[in-house]
């Protein structure tokens, strides 16, 4: 089945642009910003490994260059490189600020979302972690809980007895109650019920 005269067009269009690239920087292989306009166009394309090369040539050039950086740390995030993507959005928004360039929240943005990226992969890495511990040590997993649960109780359970021996008053008038002057405080059962809700795990505890 023949390809559709969109998709030629589009075939056409990309290799005159790549053509003109190569063409252009031939010529003037010695201007940064001629790198970084074609890795953002790599960028768009998804091509993370050219626009790489070129942000590489273009701080060869310039080291200073702010969108270099920037499209660096773009593609290391799209790569789910979390350390290099952050060392680039931390250079780019560091020298954006000394060179009082306005790149509106773009740069933050990008930090922002890689960090939080990198911290959401430590976690499933601690998960991931401590699934395989617990599938090969269950015996100790286990034995280490039943610890947790038994200081638990004993804490609990002297909680209760210091409260038996003081008694029961308003802490802040210090006045006596009684068991039916007790209010319970429905605030605190709802995140209670929200935090069991979302956690069930509690409820083997």
């Amino acid at each position: 089945m023949p390809e559709s005269p969109e998709k030629i067009s589009s075939a056409s269009a990309q290799e005159l642009k790549e053509q003109g690239n190569r063409l252009f920087l031939n010529r003037n292989p010695s201007v940064p910003a001629y790198y970084t306009n074609r890795a953002l166009c790599y960028v768009k394309l998804q091509q993370h490994d050219k626009a790489l090369a070129d942000c590489r040539h273009a701080l060869e050039l310039d080291g200073q260059s702010v969108k270099a950086h920037f499209f660096m740390g773009q593609c290391h995030l799209e790569m789910e490189s979390y350390d290099e993507a952050i060392g680039n959005l931390q250079k780019a928004y560091n020298l954006a600020k000394e060179q009082r360039l306005n790149f509106g929240d773009d740069i933050p943005s990008a930090l922002r979302i890689a960090k939080k990226q990198q911290v959401e992969g430590s976690r499933q890495k601690e998960d991931d972690n401590d699934d395989s511990r617990i599938q090969h040590n269950p015996n100790k997993i286990h034995t280490k809980h039943d610890k947790y649960l038994s200081d638990m109780e004993e804490l609990f359970c002297q909680v209760d007895e210091k409260r038996k021996r003081v008694g029961h008053f308003d802490p802040v008038t210090r006045s006596p109650l009684t068991q039916d002057q007790l209010i319970p405080n429905l605030a605190m059962k709802e995140v209670i019920d929200a935090f069991i809700l979302e956690n069930g795990w509690v409820e083997d505890y």
